[in-house]
Formats: structure tokens, C-alpha cells, sequence
């Protein structure tokens, strides 16, 4: 590689930038978390408001049933009450079947029949909006999220590999998992880095990858992934 290609996986990707700035103005008087987030299933970056909702985005990476998912999709608009009222969803999911879901990411103080305040008129807009569209509508909370810590941990971990080698092929380490689980059944993770002229980088991309497609059964639920995590082919 040459100097000059080289640097420029040292410059901040103008492909990648987004303003922090403007989210933290729209966000005003409210203490919400700013996360800034690379989407390997979007391929781009997102400013994502609040834990509960990146907790949730870093999941949807996981989710095999998932295709892609809008995380700044537009306004729908809604009738409450003889009053017109715009809103905007935190994200449209679409899965691989066609089908499409609309999501609010709330604590769950601010939904179910005890709610107050603003979330009360801006969920029912949501839910009618969802109703007259023909799509399925939910609220997700911190509830939602339960038993799913060691889950979110492992893809977060799993996002930033393949975000950090998105620049270089990973055809080579794919090829290597591929032939070792085809010739042994299933291996540990070490294995992979074992083989001959491994970059861990790449290879972690690599596995990364195939899980996010769902080709490797792994439990990623109960167990933090560690080299000494067994991985074999996903049975069909």
C-alpha cells in the first residue's frame, strides 16, 4: 500500500460525516443520550436519541429477519380529536419477507394506559397513521430489552468490526472460514486465527459478516463471543 493510499483511511470519510451540532439543538431542554452510530446493514452513519433506541438499532443489526431499516424516515400525519397532527417515527424496520413495521422507542413510563404528557397524543397519531397505511405499529421499551444485555454486547462488538474493515475486502478470510467449517463441522473461533497469514482485523469482519447473515449458529444470547466460542453452520 502506498503512502497515498494509505492516508486516506486516516482522514475522517466525508462519506461518513454527519452534524452533531444540529442534533444537539433539535434535541433543546431534553437529557437524552446522543449516540452516533456506522449501520453496516444501512451502510452509512445515523445520530440516534436516547439509550433505549440505540440499545434496540444496535439489535435490529443482529436480527436476521431484518433486510435494512429507516432511522430518520419522514412525517406521517394523523387526526386526533378534529386536530391534525405530524409526527415522526423513530424507525421503519423492513425484514426480508416483504413486510414492514413502524417503531417508537419510548421508557416505558411514557406508554401503556397510565401514560402522560406529550407521549400520549404523539403515540396515538403514530398507532392511527400505522392503522390507515395497512402497517404493523409498536412501542419498544427498556422491558423489551431484558435478558438481551450479552446479546447487544456482541453486536455491538460485531458492528465495529465490520465497520472499522469496510474499506478492504474480506473475500480472503470468508473463503478460510468457509473451507474450516466445511472440512471440520464446527471449530472454535481461535482456529480462524490460527489459519496461515491471518489479518484479525479482516477476520473478525469476516465472521462478523456471516453471522449478520445468519450462515453460522452461535449463541450470541446467553454468551459474550470469545475465541474459545464454538461456531458451526447454520442447519436449514
Amino acid at each position: 500500500m502506498t503512502q497515498a493510499h494509505g492516508d486516506q483511511y486516516l482522514l475522517f470519510p466525508e462519506d461518513r460525516y454527519i452534524s452533531v451540532a444540529s442534533a444537539i439543538r433539535a434535541r433543546a431542554s431534553f437529557k437524552s443520550n446522543l449516540w452516533l452510530f456506522d449501520s453496516p446493514k444501512n451502510n452509512k452513519r445515523a445520530i440516534i436519541e436516547g439509550d433505549v433506541a440505540f440499545i434496540h438499532t444496535v439489535l435490529l443489526e443482529g436480527n436476521t429477519s431484518v433486510a435494512n431499516y429507516d432511522i430518520n424516515p419522514p412525517p406521517v400525519i394523523a387526526e386526533i380529536d378534529g386536530e391534525v397532527r405530524q409526527t415522526t417515527l423513530d424507525t421503519i424496520v423492513y425484514f426480508r419477507d416483504g413486510r414492514e413495521e413502524w417503531v417508537e422507542y419510548k421508557r416505558s413510563e411514557d406508554t401503556g394506559p397510565s401514560r402522560k404528557g406529550r407521549a400520549v397524543p404523539q403515540l396515538n397519531a403514530q398507532a392511527q397513521a400505522a392503522a390507515r397505511a395497512g402497517k404493523t405499529y409498536n412501542t419498544r421499551t427498556e422491558k423489551d430489552l431484558l435478558g438481551k444485555e450479552l446479546l447487544f454486547d456482541n453486536w455491538l462488538h460485531l458492528c465495529g468490526s465490520i465497520t472499522r474493515a469496510r474499506r478492504y475486502s474480506t473475500y480472503t478470510e470468508e473463503r478460510t472460514i468457509k473451507s474450516m467449517l466445511d472440512l471440520h463441522g464446527e471449530i472454535p473461533v481461535s482456529a480462524l486465527f490460527d489459519s496461515p497469514n491471518c489479518d484479525p482485523g479482516l477476520m473478525n469482519a469476516a465472521l462478523a459478516k456471516y453471522l449478520q447473515q445468519g450462515l453460522i449458529d452461535v449463541d450470541l444470547v446467553n454468551k459474550l463471543l470469545t475465541h474459545g466460542t464454538v461456531i458451526r453452520w447454520r442447519s436449514t
